[in-house]
């Protein structure tokens, strides 16, 4: 009996090992198996993968896993994106995603319509980024450009809102803004929020715990101790996960206090052999200080255009930068420029050589996407609206068709026609004379207006209500823009404008414009409802003068302005008001005579204009009076 029973457990171990070994060659056919497949600790979103959502989720990837080792993560295509929550808000966003999902965020704002919203920005970079409502994430590197709220306020919400609960840090911050209210920088935009994003930063600083100077406050310690007027010279460079960022300029004295878009980041990043440059709202005068410092070292494949698209930096600069691809933020109104209100129809067209409404692989409009989240705070909603607002790398376009050559630039003439007239001579930049339209006679038919001493020859825009005439420029509904020497001219410490009209009659409902520049840096205008011919230049008050319709007939309105001195208005030679100016410079992006906007028009004949680079003393504005006959010698005694 016993050995039966030591003969039966051997038999039964004899079977367990025969199952064990059958159970040893055959692949893991359970769930529960695949688990021991997998890594011990996810891996994480800078490694390029997704975290699992659910037990469903990682039974799926376990299963796919052939090898016992992980394979390596393949890394995404770079991207850019243009930012707009909805078609018409004047704005600017951008965000770039590298390789490895490191966010790195250019300016941010929302104005119009998303004034008083709340942030929009944590959405949209969490659909970025591909992560969940609510999910944590990081931004590497934030940028702002200037301190208009259209580019910085979604930023200065964010932080205004921020709480220990909200889930995401931003590691670095650049900017480099002028110190406002200082004597190196007096003056201030009125639509700015400045004062909000210096106290929401310093908030935000506290509860994160950074580091503070004693004495100090997170703003001033972030403002300017990366990016600093020294590194323009110095070509400051950073470098995150493969994107190269060069800061090419930041604001300088040397271009007045007067207008805050010239105080603009000017930024360009590489993407492998790609460049693309952020030119912000960087106006005229940035932009020429730009230009003389790159000249066509500006070259770049994709270029933001400057101050959405108008009013912005001048030809020149475009032509330097020779891009391939131009990014559009701008609103709807803007784009569409019903009123012909703004620059835009011109710059379209020094692109070009033609204007244009629609979007293209050459041009990426953000107001012309498919789709809009509306500004909504939801993830899933800028989910469905991101992927049109994306660019990935190499971004690669058909090659445009052949363009007309461009203009070459041409040299002043050489044959000044002498002033017929003796008008004061000296400092005289401009003359275009209404009975001389051109150096070699008068041409009733051409469509510019030849200076007759210093060769600035300017564009009119010609139909049929807008023409030469014997005795001048006959202007009514269109703007007649003077070329970059002129505008310069009215930048500088400086100038007088002499207008000669001939017969007036007033048309718009709200204003008769004379001369104007598209940011009203400068504006001489008749407000028909009080009839007062105000005089309104960047900084400074107003001038008015009542009761002037009477006074515009035939007349010459003369105005005068220097820096830190006294603007002053003429009429037939008479000072008929004056006011105290600030330091710097007007900042005007451009200048024109007359006006498209139907509540602004009238019909005129400009008879004269001349331009001085000093301001004309009263004895010289009579003097010039007396010559155009307005007023007449007193008889001598």
């Amino acid at each position: 009996m016993k050995k039966r029973l030591i003969a039966l457990l051997l038999l039964l171990t004899c079977l367990l090992l025969f199952a064990c070994t059958q159970e040893k060659n055959h692949e893991p056919t359970t769930d529960a198996t695949a688990y021991t497949d997998l890594p011990t600790e996810p891996p994480t979103e800078a490694e390029g993968t997704e975290t699992a959502s659910s037990v469903e989720e990682i039974t799926s990837s376990a299963e796919e896993t052939t090898g016992e080792t992980e394979e390596p993560t393949e890394t995404s295509a770079v991207a850019l994106y243009q930012l707009a929550p909805e078609k018409n808000s004047l704005m600017q966003s951008y965000v770039i995603k590298t390789q490895n999902g490191k966010l790195i965020v250019i300016d941010g704002g929302i104005d119009g319509e998303g004034r008083d919203r709340a942030p929009y920005m944590p959405a949209a970079l969490r659909a970025i980024a591909g992560i969940g409502e609510g999910e944590y994430f990081e931004v590497e590197a934030w940028f702002l450009s200037h301190a208009h709220k259209d580019h910085m306020y979604e930023l200065s919400k964010m932080m205004a809102e921020y709480s220990e609960d909200s889930n995401y840090k931003i590691n670095n911050i650049y900017f480099d803004f002028p110190n406002f209210g200082s004597e190196e920088y007096p003056a201030a935009n009125a639509d700015m929020d400045f004062s909000k994003l210096q106290e929401n930063m310093n908030k935000y600083g506290e509860i994160i715990g950074a580091e503070i100077k004693d004495g100090s406050t997170y703003y001033d310690d972030l403002n300017g101790a990366f990016i600093n007027a020294d590194a323009v010279a110095e070509g400051l460079s950073l470098e995150i996960d493969g994107i190269k960022i060069d800061v090419l300029q930041t604001w300088s004295p040397e271009d007045g206090t007067s207008n805050l878009n010239d105080t603009s980041l000017v930024i360009r990043i590489w993407v492998g052999e790609q460049s693309v440059l952020f030119l912000n709202d960087l106006g005229s005068i940035g932009g020429r200080r730009l230009l003389k410092t790159y000249g066509d070292a500006l070259k770049s494949d994709i270029v933001q255009m400057a101050h959405h698209g108008q009013a912005g930096v001048n030809k020149d600069v475009y032509d330097a930068i020779d891009a391939d691809v131009h990014l559009w933020p701008t609103p709807i109104w803007v784009w569409n420029n019903a009123n012909k209100t703004y620059q835009i129809d011109e710059v379209r067209e020094w692109l070009y050589g033609e204007t244009f409404l629609e979007a293209s692989e050459y041009d990426i409009v953000s107001c012309l996407y498919r789709n809009y989240p509306g500004g909504s705070t939801k993830v899933k909603v800028w989910d469905r609206a991101i992927a049109g607002m994306k660019i990935e790398f190499p971004y690669i376009v058909p090659e445009r068709p052949m363009q007309p050559p461009k203009e070459e630039a041409t040299d002043k003439p050489e044959t000044i026609v002498p002033v017929e007239h003796d008008y004061v001579k000296e400092g005289l930049v401009a003359y275009y004379s209404g009975t001389r339209s051109m150096r070699d006679g008068h041409n009733k038919d051409s469509a510019e207006w030849e200076d007759l001493v210093g060769g600035y020859d300017m564009k009119i825009t010609k139909n049929g209500d807008n023409y030469f005439t014997d005795e001048g420029l006959k202007a009514y509904n269109a703007k007649h823009m003077f070329p970059d020497a002129i505008v310069d001219t009215i930048n500088g410490d400086s100038f007088t404008v002499e207008l000669l009209l001939g017969d007036f009659i007033s048309i718009g409902s709200n204003f008769n414009t004379f001369i104007n520049s598209s940011q009203d840096q400068i504006a001489l205008f008749r407000r028909n409802s009080e009839d007062v011919l105000e005089l309104k230049t960047t900084g400074n008050g107003r001038i008015k003068i009542k009761g002037c319709l009477e006074l515009l007939q035939n007349s010459l309105i003369t105005v005068t302005y220097s820096q830190s001195g006294y603007a002053r208005i003429y009429v037939n030679g008479e000072l008929r008001g004056e006011l105290s100016t600030v330091a710097g410079s007007l900042g005007a992006g451009d200048l024109f005579i007359g006006h498209s906007d139907p509540s602004k028009t009238f019909d005129t004949t400009y008879r004269s204009i001349r331009f001085y680079d000093r301001a004309l003393a009263a004895e010289e504005v009579m003097a010039n009076a007396l010559v155009d006959g307005v007023v007449e010698m007193a008889d001598e005694e």
